[in-house]
């Protein structure tokens, strides 16, 4: 399907975004693609964001839902429940970016060289920006590619990026799950399973960080080392990538080509002895992108804390 036919619906959950919100939407509304529409869910604002979205609602391409606080994962998988179904592509966005007038159509145009059959998702690099739209770098391009073997232990595909079509939808909205940590993720590991993920290493978005956030890593080897270690293992700790898998066989398990099923049993089922734990660290069919997360990696998965 052509870039001129295509139906895209842009899915936005807010949640106290009121400072940020008119430019992103201003932006999206920008998009040099024909047919297009937002649908946002606020997920119970207790700001501002609420009287902002009011005025876009009057727009014809803007529709608004309001619920309770259901965190980001929910919110954005029920945006997806109430997606169009006849809708060719959809895109995910965040509330406080702002997008290159040509973000959609070069997602749209990729995407298109699979076919309306082909569960296909695009995801991109992003133009790190400061508060005030200042440009302070750039995302790390994955060095290693994407892979089911990759979704089922990392993320790279960052949320506001992340375009699919018709056909990943209907894969996805399958059965949601209960275990995801966040959405995007979720996405990344289903798509991977069944149809082609691709990363562009070109962005279109600027992705603004906020005054809090850390950009970069500390100077020198062994900041950088101990950085990696306690933010890996604090996330080690939680169990949530074995339980996001786990989740993942119920549903799809039955369902998914061999290769993908061998990789994803050995990952749940081969961790219950240390021999086991320690053939599966050797394994290269499971990894993450950069070596030093991924040594750490496979050093937790020996100690069982994964």
């Amino acid at each position: 399907m052509s870039s001129g036919l295509a139906k895209v619906q842009v899915l936005l959950s807010t949640y106290n975004g009121e400072k940020y919100l008119a430019e992103l939407l201003d932006s999206v509304l920008g998009q040099n693609v024909p047919n297009l529409d937002i649908l946002i869910r606020d997920d119970g604002s207790t700001d501002g964001t609420l009287h902002v979205l009011e005025k876009y609602e009057l727009s014809v391409n803007v529709m608004v839902l309001q619920g309770e606080n259901l965190g980001v994962a929910g919110s954005f998988f029920t945006l997806l429940e109430a997606s169009s179904p006849d809708t060719t592509y959809i895109a995910f966005c965040d509330q406080d970016d702002v997008w290159q007038t040509d973000k959609v159509l070069r997602a749209i145009n990729i995407l298109a060289e699979y076919g309306d059959n082909t569960p296909a998702m695009y995801c991109s690099r992003v133009t790190l920006a400061d508060e005030n739209l200042k440009i302070l770098g750039y995302s790390q391009i994955p060095s290693r590619g994407l892979s089911f073997g990759n979704a089922l232990v990392q993320n790279v595909a960052t949320g506001c990026t992340i375009v699919i079509n018709n056909a990943a939808r209907q894969l996805i909205l399958k059965q949601l799950p209960s275990s995801a940590m966040v959405h995007d993720w979720w996405i990344y590991l289903v798509v991977s399973a069944y149809g082609q993920v691709v990363y562009d290493n070109e962005s279109r978005i600027l992705y603004r960080q906020h005054g809090g956030n850390a950009i970069g890593e500390p100077p020198g080897l062994c900041a950088k080392w101990l950085k990696r270690v306690y933010r890996f293992a604090r996330q080690g700790g939680l169990r949530f990538v074995t339980a996001q898998a786990a989740e993942f066989r119920e549903i799809y398990g039955e369902l998914l080509p061999l290769d993908k099923k061998a990789i994803l049993d050995r990952f749940l089922d081969g961790r219950s002895k240390v021999m086991g734990r320690l053939r599966l660290a050797l394994w290269s069919d499971t990894y993450r992108q950069i070596w030093v997360d991924d040594f750490i990696f496979r050093v937790l998965v020996v100690l069982n804390r994964i």
